[in-house]
């Protein structure tokens, strides 16, 4: 059974990286992978499952925008086809993000993420 069919479609806080001193951590310690669109870092915690952190500037667009790009993010984490290691994900968009489908975004994210992800990803 697909593990989308077994777990709740929320976006719980547990599910977050919500403390500055967390999203601090994952943008310095983590690893770092680049992609046009994204800038995905990946850091190990000690919980029992992945975390989320998104940040999306007034770069990439108005309001509407923003939290389109968010939406479709926290929707790719929420739908991801197999298990992700317990890591700490800080997810930073760029301007080009707006026009990344929901496809294309939860392809960016199980391929850092789906295959080990820290160690295929590489520090830029």
């Amino acid at each position: 059974m697909p593990l989308a069919a077994t777990r709740s479609f929320r976006f719980t806080r547990t599910e977050r990286l919500r403390s500055k001193t967390d999203i601090q951590r994952a943008l310095r310690q983590g690893k770092k992978r680049v992609f046009p669109e994204l800038v995905i870092y990946t850091l190990p915690n000690s919980l029992d499952k992945p975390r989320l952190g998104l940040a999306v500037s007034r770069k990439v667009g108005g309001a509407v925008q923003r939290n389109l790009v968010k939406r479709r993010l926290r929707e790719a984490f929420r739908l991801r086809t197999r298990p992700w290691p317990a890591w700490d994900v800080m997810v930073v968009a760029r301007n080009s993000s707006k026009d990344l489908s929901l496809d294309a975004m939860r392809e960016r994210l199980d391929r850092v993420l789906g295959h080990g992800g820290a160690a295929t990803c590489a520090t830029s």
